[in-house]
């Protein structure tokens, strides 16, 4: 008899039911948290979003602003350079960015995560950009300019 309780007590292959209780509740405490992570990355998805849209608002006022009080404005696919204030001022697509400059001195980045941008003039008046960000996201703006004669 002594020896079977013996052997019982060195039998350890088994959990017993206060680590299988430990055990469960651990899970269940991870378990818990795996909603709290999928609200929180919507979350930075939507923050990133609104950024962007921020960030294109902006690049839309200010070019506007500028264009209207700009002369001499010469369009190609991916550059816009006008005379604002007596100053060149040049937005250009590089790498993933459309970007500013001001008599070639320094670079402000305007637009970020771009994948495609396009410029076109498509009267004296309406000068249209089109671009594509690298989300797929398609956005375009009309800027109305007033002719050179009539400023």
């Amino acid at each position: 008899m002594l020896k079977k309780i013996f052997v019982t007590l060195l039998n350890k292959h088994g959990f017993t039911l206060i680590e299988s209780l430990f055990s469960l509740l651990i899970v269940i405490i991870i378990a818990s948290f795996i909603p709290l992570i999928f609200q929180s990355y919507a979350s930075v998805l939507k923050v990133m979003d609104i950024d962007k849209n921020y960030e294109w608002q902006l690049f839309t006022n200010q070019t506007k602003k500028e264009l209207n009080t700009g002369a001499k404005i010469t369009v190609t696919d991916h550059k816009i350079t006008f005379i604002a204030q007596s100053k060149l001022v040049t937005y250009e697509a590089y790498q993933n960015l459309t970007r500013r400059s001001v008599d070639n001195k320094g670079h402000e980045p305007l637009l970020t995560n771009i994948k495609q941008d396009k410029w076109s003039k498509k009267s004296e008046e309406e000068i249209l950009y089109e671009v594509t960000f690298e989300d797929g996201t398609q956005l375009s703006a009309r800027f109305y300019i007033q002719p050179e004669g009539s400023k």
